[in-house]
């Protein structure tokens, strides 16, 4: 019986199969799989991108945030020269460093930004500008101009 069975194996194997008649199809089904690959790495790249780019987008003043060296702060000022004012301190003994945008790793802790109705336009005088609107106005804390001592060493012999 068993014998029987190595016999016929080996009769099916001496046939040639439809597979390598036509090569094309192998070809066929390699190109199928590679553009699969290839889609399923690209596609989430691409999100993971757009997410990125919109935590960098709501950056604002207060936001906790963690650094690509892991350093945790609060953005304490955003500058227009895509750097940021990073307090790694605490509130009542700040320490400053300056970071660039590149240099943000995640968000920690997003403050809500405010959302203002509009209303209907009114007229504005002199004495208010903004047209009686109740939006507060928000002060950007100015940075310390950071100035770091002198520092001797001795002379080496």
């Amino acid at each position: 019986m068993f014998i029987n069975i190595l016999a016929e194996t080996a009769a099916d194997a001496t046939q040639t199969s439809w597979l390598s008649k036509n090569p094309w199809v192998t070809y066929l089904i390699l190109g199928v799989l590679l553009v699969g690959m290839m889609a399923m790495s690209i596609i989430p790249q691409r999100k993971r991108r757009k997410e990125h780019e919109q935590m960098m987008n709501s950056l604002t003043v207060g936001t906790k945030i963690m650094t690509i060296g892991r350093m945790v702060g609060k953005i304490a000022q955003v500058n227009s020269d895509n750097t940021f004012v990073l307090n790694v301190g605490t509130d009542e003994n700040p320490t400053l460093i300056l970071i660039d945008r590149g240099a943000i790793g995640m968000v920690l802790d997003s403050v809500a930004t405010p959302v203002v109705e509009s209303a209907p336009a009114e007229e504005t005088t002199e004495e208010d500008p903004c047209g009686n609107c109740d939006i507060p106005e928000v002060e950007i804390p100015e940075t310390p101009d950071l100035e770091f001592p002198e520092v001797e060493f001795p002379d080496e012999e």
